[in-house]
Formats: structure tokens, sequence, C-alpha cells
């Protein structure tokens, strides 16, 4: 992972050399001296950042040793020199006005003496750091470390590197290995066979899409050695690898094809036959004749090829020219960690994908046991081991990879002891590299981080931050990446739409696991495997990328300076392991997390972490107000997380924070903010309020309206705000007029919980003016049956962008202009008391993807979807319709494949037209009362479904619901024959 260190300096060198050319255009470099040193430094970093470039684009495990130090060295100096300069910034423009004559005079007198102070310490840190840059240069050339030219290592006494065959050899194992041994291989095999022998005949592209070490080489050399694949004439398994070259790739698919020579007449032997290599000189043909060779040979046969390990999509267009469709029900079975590589594919006459699925527990725990004891179970006399075998297995996740390496390793164990167990388990992650049964498993999870561009690397390296089994969420880290200067802004997004598009990265790569998606697609939150974890984390600390305090095997000691720092420990931690050695220097960290901590570390001092960027807080009970004060201070915080804290009050200290771009105070005892807040210029996202889900439930049990968020007078002055929520329409009126200015703004969450709807005007005259930036809206009117929503029906220039609409609150039929939101995606309606035709005011969405009609939106009795509706919906949720008396589903919504349905009572004539949902995916029935009878109905239906959908109960408390569930997360349950059953965890 050194390029890891490659991409994260580079990242911090790139926005160095901004802030130093900024520097150089300022008259006060020229006062301090300095101008003529901060332009050689700045040359030398453009130089330094230049070879970081190109050694990107080596094979990181060509790197020496003294390469990876020497990157480090760049960092570090880069780090260094952002520090420099982001403190003479502050001091420069950290001005604090005073309307007391007196103190405003001694301000005059005593700034410019501060600022020619700071300057002075400028010019003598530039000169150091000049000294050091040139240094790091010199070591360069003195140790010869490496450069990249072509793909090839070169070392600086011009010498090559040998390439690396890593990429081959790691991939032995898996083409000797016994299929019959892995759990559940005779099911996907099976699972598989059924997917290639659908009866078309023309060629069919078959991808297998999953995580690095599920076992997809294993899945697909188990179909290709079949006897009914045996049978097929021309068959080749071609392993494609990360380095692909279209030459080798060739010459092995044609030598595998054509085998044997053919008998070819020799013109000069008066007609005696001779046997002749058609393959021969095949090294010397071009490219085009390899090609042309191999399309030439399969056009009148039936083929089956595997392409093993393929990464990309440039790799695949390149190569997909060789195969001809030559309607002989010919294969194509790919193998491949990045769904984008299949999506690639859909040009193509036939595309399928089988999705790898990790193995469930009971399937996990027989391989681990016949691995190590060759026995499905644990044995009598190994009792002892069973608790450390469940987190073994936890910590493997049902990766079959890491199930059968650490299996392997633990078998050969001489002395099979619990202590020496605990041991293996706890060097899972750092002391991986010692085994090399264990360090093939590391190589082999690390190929998906090194095929990331240099760009992405220390994005997926900052995951490591979050504990184990924590689910991060989507905004949540996207915007920390933005604070931390991993993202390079386009000139057609802003940093946080770049940082999405990498983190979908990610999910596309089969990295990151999602665990909630959206009705509309979008990767909401997602998790970390353990083994990747442990790997990355390793190599965070290896690197001196994050630092860790609280963890059994990870330290932060070690480390010169420690740039950032992850705290996440638990109840039984030890207050020494929680916190930490007493002498470690905390003064360079620029990051700071501590997340599951129970107790403030004792360690830890706000006033010590000047050069904090990123502050993250989530879940620490002992925060306190007091510690606000503190935190008020780090004058260079760009991101604040106080969420689910307990802090009751933000102090007026909180204006000092000018380069604050995130303020999270959700879930804590903040409701009025102070004046101060409004001189927060940069200031993108502002969250507050009792952030919900709002759920599929009768009644939403916790949610406060009153806790939202009271902004004061001078919001206009906020122009880069963005994201606001939730604020307090009733205890807001000045606010609310202001919201005007605010041209930026995408995403707006108010609640008003007073009577009467004139608490909405000045809200809706600044709606008029928004309607042009405004992507999302939420609107709740907690009052049950008063009519506040009814100002939307005043609205002269609605919001017609909306691509997210929420409306809780009654309204006697939908505004007119709700059916002119042709970008509207995603439609969430509560307690609107909605009566008569209101689905034909919405049954014109072309854009729309899910509908969601909570408790008491609807007082009708029939809601009846016709022909020609709802053309792009794929989710709709049916939440206690009171008076529901029939679902009638009459050629309208066609492409649905989720329904979810929950009622309060049995509708007297039921549901009717499911056979027409060609599309349908699921059904789930939830709530407290789930009807029998009607779920049968249902499920018999279902059975004469073309695409027998999947027919279940989901019942549980009202308490315990605490989200809504998209319909892509169904993607991620189990598919196959329909069933009847309660499923656990989902929420």
């Amino acid at each position: 992972m050194e390029a890891a260190v490659v991409s994260s300096t580079e990242g911090v060198l790139r926005i160095l050399l901004g802030k130093l050319g900024t520097v150089l255009a300022e008259k006060y470099a020229l006062l301090s001296g300095v101008r003529q040193e901060i332009q050689e430094l700045k040359d030398d970093l453009e130089s330094m950042n230049a070879c970081l470039r190109d050694l990107a684009t080596g094979s990181d495990y060509q790197h020496s040793e003294q390469t990876r130090t020497w990157m480090k060295q760049v960092r570090e100096v880069a780090y260094d020199a952002e520090d420099c300069i982001d403190t003479f910034w502050h001091h420069k423009g950290n001005q604090h006005w005073d309307t007391n004559l007196i103190t405003s005079w001694l301000r005059k007198i005593i700034r410019p003496m501060k600022t020619l102070r700071a300057m002075h310490s400028l010019g003598l840190e530039i000169r150091d750091l000049k000294a050091r840059a040139l240094k790091v240069s010199e070591r360069r050339l003195r140790y010869k470390v490496e450069v990249a030219a072509g793909g090839a290592i070169i070392c600086a006494h011009g010498s090559h590197a040998l390439p690396d065959y890593s990429d081959l050899k790691r991939r032995l194992p898996a083409l000797e290995i016994d299929e019959s041994q892995l759990e559940g291989m005779g099911e996907r095999t099976k699972e598989l066979s059924n997917l290639l022998e659908d009866g078309n005949t023309r060629l069919k592209v078959v991808s297998i899409v999953g995580f690095g070490g599920l076992g997809k080489t294993t899945l697909a050399l188990t179909v290709y050695k079949s006897p009914e694949v045996k049978r097929i004439p021309a068959r080749a398994f071609v392993a494609v690898s990360q380095s692909y070259d279209p030459r080798m790739f060739l010459e092995s698919l044609l030598k595998q094809l054509i085998q044997t020579p053919v008998p070819m007449r020799d013109p000069g032997s008066s007609m005696e036959e001779t046997m002749e290599d058609p393959l021969k000189g095949i090294e010397t043909w071009h490219i085009s004749e390899l090609i042309s060779a191999c399309t030439e040979y399969l056009k009148g046969k039936r083929y089956f090829i595997v392409l093993d390990d393929l990464w990309n999509t440039e790799a695949w267009a390149s190569m997909k020219v060789a195969f001809p469709d030559n309607d002989k029900n010919s294969i194509i079975l790919v193998t491949t960690r990045n769904r984008r590589v299949t999506e690639s594919s859909h040009s193509d006459a036939h595309h399928l994908i089988y999705e790898m699925k990790h193995l469930p527990e009971k399937e996990s725990k027989k391989l681990f046991f016949n691995r190590v004891f060759h026995s499905d179970s644990i044995p009598e006399e190994y009792s002892g081991l069973e608790e450390i075998s469940e987190v073994i297995l936890k910590k493997c996740g049902g990766l079959p990879l890491a199930i059968v390496s650490i299996g392997g390793m633990l078998a050969r164990m001489e002395n099979k002891t619990k202590a020496e167990w605990v041991k293996v388990c706890d060097r899972l992650g750092y002391g991986m590299e010692t085994s090399a049964t264990i360090g093939g498993m590391r190589r082999i999870l690390c190929l998906s981080y090194h095929d990331l561009p240099y760009h992405l690397k220390a994005c997926f390296l900052y995951l490591s931050v979050f504990p184990e089994d924590y689910e991060i969420k989507r905004g949540h880290l996207v915007r920390q990446w933005a604070a931390e200067g991993f993202i390079s802004r386009t000139h057609e997004s802003n940093l946080e739409e770049v940082a999405e598009r990498y983190l979908d990265e990610f999910v596309s790569r089969s990295i990151v696991t999602p665990t909630r998606i959206a009705s509309t697609g979008v990767v909401r939150c997602c998790k970390v495997h353990d083994i990747m974890l442990e790997v990355i984390t390793s190599k965070s600390i290896q690197e001196n990328f994050v630092s860790f305090v609280g963890h059994q095997q990870y330290s932060a000691t070690g480390h010169d300076k420690i740039r950032r720092l992850s705290i996440n420990t638990s109840s039984a931690v030890s207050d020494t392991e929680q916190d930490g050695p007493n002498y470690i220097n905390f003064s360079h960290v620029r990051s700071l997390s501590i997340l599951r901590c129970n107790k403030k570390p004792r360690t830890i001092s706000f006033a010590q972490l000047k050069l904090l960027r990123v502050l993250d807080l989530e879940g620490c009970r002992w925060l306190s107000n007091e510690d606000l004060k503190e935190i008020c201070k780090l004058y260079l915080l760009r991101y604040l997380c106080l969420r689910r804290t307990n802090v009751s009050q933000l102090p007026k200290l909180v204006g000092r924070l000018k380069e604050l771009v995130t303020l999270d105070v959700r879930e804590t005892l903040i409701r009025e903010l102070p004046e101060t807040i409004t001189e927060l210029g940069r200031l993108k996202h502002l969250l507050g309020g009792n952030y919900v889900h709002y759920t599929r439930i009768s009644r939403v049990k916790g949610f406060e309206p009153r806790k939202a968020l009271i902004i004061p007078h001078g919001l206009k002055n906020m122009k880069s705000l963005q994201k606001i929520a939730h604020i307090d329409v009733a205890s807001s009126s000045s606010a609310m007029q202001e919201l005007v200015a605010l041209s930026q703004v995408t995403k707006l969450c108010v609640i008003n919980h007073e009577s009467g709807g004139e608490k909405w005007k000045h809200f809706a005259e600044s709606l008029n003016v928004l309607c042009n930036s405004l992507r999302n809206l939420s609107m709740i009117h907690w009052l049950n049956g008063d009519m506040g929503l009814e100002i939307l029906w005043e609205l002269s220039s609605p919001p017609v962008f909306l691509q997210k609409l929420y409306l809780w609150g009654k309204l006697r039929t939908l505004p007119p202009w709700i059916s002119k939101l042709s970008y509207l995606v995603d439609l969430s309606l509560r307690e609107n008391f909605l009566d008569g035709e209101f689905l034909t005011q919405l049954g014109d969405l072309q854009s729309l993807v899910s509908l969601k009609l909570y408790h008491e939106s609807f007082i009708g009795t029939k809601l009846c979807f016709k022909s020609k509706m709802f053309p792009r919906l794929k989710e709709l949720i049916v939440d206690n319709a009171p008076n529901l008396d029939e679902l009638m589903f009459e050629g309208g919504a066609p492409n649905l494949e989720r329904l979810t349905l929950a009622f309060e009572r049995n509708p007297e004539k039921g549901i009717f037209g499911i056979e027409n949902l060609l599309k349908l995916k699921e059904v789930e029935f939830f709530g407290e009362i789930i009807i029998d009878s009607l779920v049968d109905k249902v499920a018999h239906a279902a059975t004469t479904h073309p695409n027998r959908p999947r027919v279940y109960r989901e019942f549980r408390p009202v308490e315990e619901t605490t989200r809504d569930l998209g319909w892509f997360e169904s993607q991620m349950l189990s598919k196959g024959a329909i069933s009847v059953e309660p499923l656990v965890g989902w929420y």
C-alpha cells in the first residue's frame, strides 16, 4: 500500500503549493524578507510532487524500503510547511473588533506588532523548511531512490528493477484447491450452472462479482471442470489480472484453444502430409493478427471462455472484439471485483450477473473446523477453543479465503491452546506479514486497494479511523474527506459531490459493503470487512497515516509526530488502554476521532490541538460545555461533529472558527444558536435538532420538534450555507426572511410546532426565491389536523428542481405544482389526510422512483394504480391507511420491484393486480398487526407470478423501528423461492 503514501503526500503537497502561491502574492511576504525562500521551497516541493506522481504509476511492491522512507519524509516536510503557513495566516487575519473605544485603540497599536512578530517567525520557519526540503531532495539521489517510467521501476543509477509477478503467483492456490472441501460450493455451482443454461443461443457474458477472497476464481474453475463444459469443443481459462497485457492474454488464449498441431500439406513433398504448428512464430505476430486468428477459430464453434480476475472496463473493451457472437450458445464467464466492468458489458447480446455472497455462519463454522480439525464440528477435547473460534470467525466475516488461510495456519500449530489462538487473533492485522499463508491472504485483499487510482487511496486509508463493525454514514464520511483536503475540486462539482463519487467507486469495486441503501439507489451507510480493516489499519500505522489509542494491538507510540489520531474504546477497555501513554505529543494532530469512548481520555487536552482541522466526537457523552470553550479556540477547525453528546449550549466563541465548513450538533441538547454563529462565512453544513429517519410506523416515538434549531438574526451573512436541518420556523422568524440571501442552499429541513399557517409565511416567501437551488425539502407541521401546510398553495415560484420531498402535515389536496416536479425521485407523505384522486397528480411524475405513503397520508377507501401511471416507480410503501378497503394495480407502476404494506385492519376487498407487476421482487408485510389471511392470499398469487416474488412478514414492536428500508436493500438478502418468514436486524 505504499502508493497510499504517494497519494496522501501528493494531496498535502497540492494544497500546500496553492497556499504558498497565495503567500507569494501577498505583500506580507515582501516585508518579512522571505519571498525568495518561499519561492525556492515551492519549486523544490513541485519537483518532489512530480516525482511522487511518477512513483504512483509503478507497482507498490516494487518500491524499496528507502523509497518508502523518502516519501514519508516528503510528506512530513509538506505537513510542517502547511502548518506554518496556516499559523501565519491566522495571525494575519484573526482580528477581533471591539465596540469599546479604549480596547479598540489598544488593539490598533498591538496588532501590527503581533503581525511583524508572526512574519519574523514565518521567515525563520520557512528557511528551516527550505533546508529540510533540500536535504530530502539530496537523499533521493544519494540513496538512489527509485522513480517510475513506463510501468517499470528505474533506480537513480539507471538500472531496471525486475517486474512484479506476484499478481500471477497469488492465483496458484486457487487453481490447486480441492473445490469439494469448500462449504457451499456445490450449491453455488448449481446456481451458476442454472444461470448459464437459460436457453438463449446468443453469446452470453456472465459475470461473477464480489469482494476479494469470496471464491470467485474457485467457483469459475469448478464450473469450467464440470462434465458439461468439458464437452464444449473450444475452451480456455485465462487469468487476466491487474497487469493486463493484451499480447500475453491473446497468446495464452490461442495456445489453450489450439492445443495440438493439425495436418497440413507441404507443396514440395509430393502430396506427403507433414505436421506443422499453426501457432508457429506467434511471438512475432501483431496484435491485430492475434485477434483475427482468435476470431477466425471461434466463429463456427461453440466456445466457453473464462476470463479470471478482470479489473477494468478498458481491458474488457480491448479483448471482447476477439469473441464473435455466432449464435452457438457460447459463453464468456468473467470474474471481477469491479461492478463497473460488468456494467460495461450491457451492450453485449446477453449479459447476466452472479453476485457472490459471504458464507453464512453455519457454513463458515463447518469450513473452519474442517480446515483445522478435519471435522464438521469442534472435537470434544478442544471444547475450550469454542469462544476464541467465534472471535476468529467474526473477524473472517464469512470470507472463505480468510477462513481457509487462518484455519490452515491454526491446523499446523502443534499446541492448539487458547493462549496461542488468542495470539493469532490479536496479530491478524499488524502481524499478518510474519506468516507466509496469512501474508498471501493479505496481498490478495490488498489488490483491490492497489487497483485504485492514486487520488482515492488516501480516502480509503482514512476508513481505518472507524472501529470494527462501525456503520459509516455517507454524509459523515464525505464531509470529513473534504475537510481533510483529500478531494480535488472539478469545474462542475463541489467537493462533497466529488467525494460521493469516490465512495460510489469503492462500492462498485466491492471494497466496502453497503449496509443501507436508499430507495433511489444511493448508498447511505457502509462497512469495511473486518479483515480488510485490519490490513488498512496496520498500513496506516506503518506509514504514520493514522495513529491509534485504545486498541490492544495498535499504538500511537513510535511516531515522531502524530498527524491523525483515532481513539475508539469501549467499557471493556482498561483505563490505561483508554487513556493511552501520557508522554505522547499531540500538538501536531490535524484530525481527531473519538468514537465509542465512555469517558474523556486524560491525556487529551483540546488546548494542545492548535493545528486540528477535523474533530469527530460523536457519541462522547462525557463532553461538557466547558470543553466547547476550548474547542472553539481551534482556529483551523473545518469539521466539528458533536452529535449524540450531552452539550447544551454553544459558546459565543464559536464565531472564531472562521474556517469551519461543517457543524453537526444533531441529537444534542443545543436548541438556540448564539448570535456569533452568523460570523461563520465558510460554513456549508449546519445540522441540528433531534435528527431521525421518518419511519414507517403509526407514530414516530422520540421525535421532539421543539428541539429544532433556533437561528438568530444575521443568517444572510452565511453565504456559503448549502444544507440546513432542522430549523424551528416558529422561533426563527427573522432567519426565515433572510433565507432569500442564501443562493447556494440545496437542502432545507424545517419544522413548525405552533398552530396556524402564519408561521410559514416568511419561509414561503423565501422558498419562492430559492426555487432554483433547492434539491431536498422537508416540511413538518407538528399539529395533527392543523392546516399549516396550505401555504404551499400560495407559492408563486415553486422549487421545480426538487429531487426529494417530504411533507408532514394536513393538506386538502396536494398543491398543483407538485405534478410538474420532473426531477422528483423520492416523495414521502405523512398525516396529510388526503382524500380523492391524489394519485392522478403524482402518476405522471416521470422520475419518481420511491413513493412512501406513511400513517394517515391517505384516508380514502381505494388506491388504484391505473395504466401508464408511475412509469419508473420501484418502491411503494403503504403504511396504515385507516380507511383503505382496496389496493388495485391495473397496469400502473410497471417497474415496481418492492411493495411494503401495513394495515390496521383487514381491507374488505383486498389486494388485486399483483400479476400486473411484472418486475416485482419482494412483498413485505410489517407492523404491530399482521393479517395472516392477507399475507396468504398475496403469497398464493406470487406462486403463479412469472417473476416469483418473495413474500414475507416483518413483525416487531413500534418502538424498535428506527428507519426506512430502501428497495435496493432487498438486494442484500438471499434470492430464491417465495417464503413467509420473520426477518431480524434490517433496521
